[in-house]
């Protein structure tokens, strides 16, 4: 008996004192992407791509890529470039030819010029051209400071060829040898958003 009593003291102990938590005290919680924002972006899109008469694009819901380069902009609260100097998302200097975008909005349900040109993005279709995109992500995440007490959010939309298109462009052309060099950039923790 003496035994078992011995045995059961320091779980009964232990058991009593104050429960621990795993965080780091005074720590900043990490910001976490809005799925529910998403989906407000990506029905924005949808309308105005069907008020346009365009095509309808397949939205891909969880883009690894995207969400990883989305919440790394949240961190640094700035677009993460390529090597030649263009960025990952977004426009390039001088350019309206980006198939995606990248903006910073207190209201991901409102309808502004960056959504509105990549939802009217459209490639040349048809003979002597190559397929146009098919479908198309969307990651919104919360920046890291407020703005007049308001939350900001990073907005990244993201258009992407079809999935048949894409699997040959990444495993039979040159595409192969950068296709995952947006991993580079990413900050270490956004590196297990999925």
């Amino acid at each position: 008996m003496l035994l078992l009593l011995l045995c059961f003291l320091p779980t009964l102990a232990f058991s009593q004192s104050d429960p621990t938590t795993n965080q780091i005290p005074n720590a900043t919680p990490r910001p976490h992407r809005d799925s529910q924002k998403e989906d407000a972006v990506a029905n924005l899109f949808d309308v105005m791509r069907r008020d346009a008469k365009l095509h309808p694009l397949g939205r891909i819901k969880d883009r690894m890529s995207l969400q990883q380069l989305v919440c790394t902009v949240s961190f640094t609260d700035k677009a993460p470039l390529f090597p030649n100097g263009f960025p990952m998302l977004g426009n390039p200097p001088k350019s309206q030819d980006a198939p995606s975008t990248l903006y910073k909005t207190v209201n991901p349900g409102e309808v502004n010029a960056e959504l509105q040109r990549i939802a009217l993005f459209e490639r040349p279709r048809g003979q002597g051209h190559s397929p146009g995109y098919a479908r198309y992500s969307v990651a919104v995440w919360p920046a890291q400071e407020e703005r007049a007490g308001k939350t900001e959010y990073w907005v990244g939309v993201q258009l992407f060829r079809s999935a048949g298109g894409e699997f040959f462009l990444n495993h039979f052309s040159d595409a192969m040898e950068w296709k995952d060099e947006w991993k580079t950039s990413v900050v270490p923790e956004c590196k297990d958003v999925r």
